[in-house]
């Protein structure tokens, strides 16, 4: 899969733009705060339908506009793919999809027509972040392999938030029919439980055998063993169903006193180990560095095996924190692959072979442009 088409309006410092990028790799560089990264981050906003930086989507308009655009072409397999995203600052709904120039009916519907693999320094959040930034990796990346998923995901989040809603409730003194509605919630939930537990199974397990060969072939110590594991209730179970409704069950008193659901895989996290050992409490720099990067060779390897095609690559400002031997790794891993990468300086980007190069400036008002070359 790549894109053959790009255009922004009213996003970000972007007052208008219309590329048509290369298939194999662009360079863009330029000055911090100049809108490199804006660029990548309109890609990955049409790939999983929200931002890698920000979880609030007026942050995304222009100042001072009403409405931006991102619109763009995809070439996969199956033909062409034309998708188009909308954020409005003061209207609902604040973010509208177009596949094909037609209002779809979900967001989630978006999910496939475009994927992208992103690596950035904010990355390493994976690692030093508590269990939600890894949850949150898990479902972005599942997302764009089966967009079946996102929609499992959302289901199960719904009836999470009715149980928990009617836990709450009781504050002001519970119905005669409390269990019982209790009960009702407990089995959507554990329906729903099933088809969020079985496929990050899946991916955890395809991903972990990729990243740590990706490790291995980057280590400098090949004696470092780099694992990854899902860790939840119900990660190891192979009846889900009856797990859930057993474990809300047996947690239902607790829940009462907190007022929320503490048993599910909304607990779900991902261990990360070298040589047996918590990454995140003895794993050095460059050791969290390399196991990232693991993370996201080993991701593109899994999505052309599952998808028979490879993503778009969206490296943003990472060659100034890779040595010679991880750069080449990324790179030789890049190969085939439609890339962009952005950095401050034209010559961070050397040995990159790059097929296109692009410097990113910005006028008098601060808005963005690219200039060739």
């Amino acid at each position: 899969m790549y894109f053959t088409s790009l255009r922004l309006k009213s996003f970000r410092n972007y007052a208008s733009l219309d590329l048509a990028p290369v298939k194999g790799t662009t360079v863009l560089y330029g000055a911090n705060g100049s809108g490199k990264t804006n660029l990548l981050e309109a890609m990955h906003l049409l790939s999983v339908g929200r931002s890698h930086r920000t979880a609030v989507d007026r942050e995304m308009i222009a100042e001072g506009q009403n409405v931006a655009f991102i619109h763009g072409v995809t070439q996969r397999l199956d033909g062409k793919h034309d998708l188009e995203v909308r954020l409005y600052p003061l209207i609902k709904p604040q973010k509208r999809v177009l596949l094909y120039g037609k209002p779809a009916e979900r967001i989630t519907d978006m999910m496939g027509h475009a994927t992208t693999v992103m690596f950035g320094p904010e990355d390493l959040r994976i690692v030093r972040d508590g269990p939600a930034a890894r949850r949150r990796f898990i479902d972005m990346q599942l997302s764009q392999i089966r967009p079946s998923y996102l929609k499992a995901l959302k289901r199960y989040l719904s009836a999470l938030d009715s149980r928990n809603a009617l836990l709450k409730a009781q504050r002001c003194g519970a119905s005669e029919d409390f269990d019982a509605q209790l009960d009702a919630w407990d089995e959507q939930l554990a329906g729903a439980s099933v088809y969020v537990v079985e496929p990050r199974r899946w991916f955890l397990g395809e991903l972990a055998e990729n990243a740590s060969a990706q490790y291995a072939a980057i280590a400098e110590n090949p004696d470092e063993t780099f694992e990854i594991r899902y860790i939840g209730p119900l990660a190891t179970t192979d009846t889900p169903y009856r797990n859930m409704l057993e474990g809300l069950k047996r947690t239902r008193t607790e829940d009462k006193i907190r007022l929320f659901t503490s048993y599910g895989p909304h607990r779900d996290d991902l261990a990360m180990l070298l040589c047996g050992k918590e990454l995140r409490a003895f794993g050095s720099q460059g050791q969290l560095r390399t196991a990232v990067l693991s993370l996201k060779l080993g991701e593109i390897k899994l999505i052309e095996n599952e998808m028979g095609e490879t993503p778009t690559l969206l490296l943003d400002d990472v060659f100034s924190e890779l040595d010679a031997r991880r750069r080449n790794a990324l790179l030789q891993s890049a190969q085939g692959v439609q890339t962009f990468l952005t950095c401050t300086d034209k010559a961070d980007a050397a040995g990159a072979k790059a097929d296109a190069y692009y410097r990113v400036q910005t006028d008098e008002n601060n808005l963005a442009f690219l200039q060739e070359g």
